[in-house]
C-alpha cells in the first residue's frame, strides 16, 4: 500500500526536463578562445503550415537563453570571441529547422555577425488537439500545482488559479469538461470543470484523511473511474460523471492506481503492486493489469519484477502504453493488449512517463525529466522517433501532461 504522503504526490518522481539535453544541446561551452566580446544577431524566418505562435528560444554557448519571434530577430550582447555554439529551441512539433541546429559560429572582435535559422512548419502532428497539463513552480512539488490547457498551436490557457493543489486533468470525450483532483476543500477530492475552467462541480465528499485521484472517463462520457483509499488502501472505483452511484471495482490489501477505460468501454487497464508490495518507495514492484469494466475478469499483463505503471490504451485499444524501469532507466514502452510484443520507445538517461496517444492515434505524448526540479511535455511518433518538446521550458517550472483531446 502506498503511504499517505506518497498518495499526495504526483504519480511518478518528477525529474528535470530534457530541454537542456535536446534543445539547448549542452555541448556548447564558452568557446575555443576568450577575448573581447561582440554582438550576435540571431534571425528566425518561419514559413508554411501553422506557424509556431509563441516563437523560439535562443542559446549561445552557456549564456542565458533569449526569446525570439517566429519571424524576428534578437541581438545577443557580450558574446565572447572564438567559436560559439548557437541553438534554436522551443520549436513546435510540426516545425523543423532547415540545416544544422545547433550551429557553430566564429565570433571575431570588432564585427557584428548574424545567423539565420530557416524554420518550415507543416500540418500539425496528431491533428488539432488540446492537452491537459498540471504545472508547479514549487521545487519540492508539494504545492502550487495548477491546471492548464495547451492547444496544438502552442497557446496555453490557465484554468485554475488558487493556493491549493489541482492535479490530473482528464478531458471528457466530448472535450467540454475536465475531471481533476484538488485539495481545495481540505483533502483530495474529485471535481469537474468546464473546458475554460468555469463551473467547478465537486463530485466526491469523503473523510478528511481520504484521497481521491487519477480520473479516467468512459468513452461515452457517462462514467469516471478513479482511485480512492476510502477503505484503507488504494482501490479502483467508478461513478457516474455527476458523482452519483459510486461502485468499488477492486478489493485487496494493496495498491491499485491509474485506471483507464478501453476505447470500447468494456475494459479498464491499471497498475498495481499486489504481487510484490513494499512500504518503501516506489512501494513495490508495480505491474500492469486489465479487468472488465465491472471489475470482473482481472488478468495480469506484465510479469518481470520491474516497475511497470501508468498505462493507457493506444492504437484504438489494440495496444497499451506504459512506463517501466526494466532497462535501468524509466522509459516509455508499448505492448499488445494481451501483454505480448513489448517494445521500448524511449531510450535515454531521463525519466520518461505518463504516455498518452494523440486523438488520431499517430503520436504519443509523454513527460520527460532529468532531475527532481523540472520536467516538460513531449510528443513523438508512434514508433518512438521524432520526439519534440511541446511545453515552453521555464526556469523552475515543472510541466506534466496528463490527457489528450481534440
Amino acid at each position: 500500500m502506498r503511504s499517505s504522503t506518497e498518495q499526495l504526490r504526483p504519480p511518478c518522481p518528477i525529474w528535470p526536463s530534457l530541454f537542456s539535453l535536446l534543445l539547448i544541446i549542452g555541448c556548447g561551452g564558452g568557446g575555443d578562445s576568450v577575448g573581447p566580446s561582440a554582438s550576435l544577431t540571431v534571425i528566425a524566418q518561419t514559413q508554411g503550415g501553422v506557424v509556431d505562435a509563441d516563437g523560439y528560444t535562443v542559446q549561445v554557448g552557456t549564456s542565458p537563453s533569449a526569446t525570439l519571434g517566429a519571424n524576428g530577430s534578437v541581438i545577443i550582447n557580450g558574446v565572447q570571441t572564438g567559436a560559439q555554439v548557437v541553438s534554436l529551441g522551443g520549436i513546435a512539433p510540426n516545425c523543423a529547422v532547415t540545416g544544422d541546429n545547433p550551429r557553430t559560429i566564429q565570433i571575431q572582435s570588432g564585427q557584428s555577425p548574424s545567423v539565420t535559422f530557416q524554420v518550415v512548419c507543416t500540418t500539425l502532428p496528431g491533428g488539432s488537439y488540446r492537452i491537459g497539463i498540471m504545472a508547479t513552480n514549487d521545487p519540492n512539488q508539494v504545492s502550487g500545482w495548477e491546471i492548464y490547457s495547451m492547444n496544438s498551436d502552442g497557446s496555453v490557457v490557465r484554468l485554475t488559479n488558487n493556493n491549493f493543489v489541482d492535479w490530473y486533468p482528464s478531458w471528457s470525450p466530448d472535450g467540454q469538461r475536465i475531471a481533476f483532483t484538488s485539495d481545495r476543500d481540505g483533502n483530495l477530492e474529485m471535481y469537474t470543470m468546464g473546458q475554460d475552467g468555469s463551473n467547478v462541480v465537486r463530485l466526491t465528499n469523503t473523510a478528511a484523511n481520504v484521497a481521491d485521484r487519477f480520473p479516467g472517463w468512459s468513452p461515452d462520457g457517462t462514467k469516471i473511474a478513479f482511485v480512492s483509499d476510502r477503505d484503507g488502501d488504494s482501490e479502483i472505483f467508478v461513478m457516474n460523471s455527476d458523482g452519483s452511484n459510486v461502485m468499488q471495482l477492486t478489493t485487496n490489501a494493496f495498491g491499485d492506481a491509474h485506471p483507464q477505460f478501453s476505447p470500447d468501454g468494456g475494459r479498464i487497464v491499471f497498475s498495481t503492486n499486489r504481487d510484490a508490495p513494499s512500504t518503501q518507495p516506489p512501494y513495490g514492484k508495480w505491474e500492469i493489469y486489465e479487468m472488465n469494466a465491472d471489475g470482473t475478469g482481472v488478468r495480469r499483463l506484465t510479469n518481470d519484477g520491474a516497475v511497470a505503471e501508468l498505462p493507457s490504451y493506444y492504437n484504438n485499444g489494440t495496444k497499451i502504453l506504459f512506463d517501466s524501469n526494466r532497462a535501468g532507466t524509466n522509459d516509455i514502452y508499448v505492448m499488445n493488449v494481451d501483454g505480448s510484443g513489448i517494445t521500448r520507445l524511449t531510450n535515454n538517461l531521463a525519466t520518461n512517463y505518463l504516455a498518452v496517444g494523440s486523438p488520431d492515434q499517430t503520436h504519443i505524448m509523454f513527460t520527460s525529466a532529468v532531475s527532481s526540479s523540472h520536467s516538460e511535455v513531449y510528443l513523438m511518433n508512434g514508433d518512438g522517433t521524432g520526439a519534440s518538446v511541446l511545453t515552453r521550458p521555464t526556469t523552475n517550472v515543472t510541466n506534466v501532461g496528463y490527457s489528450f483531446r481534440k
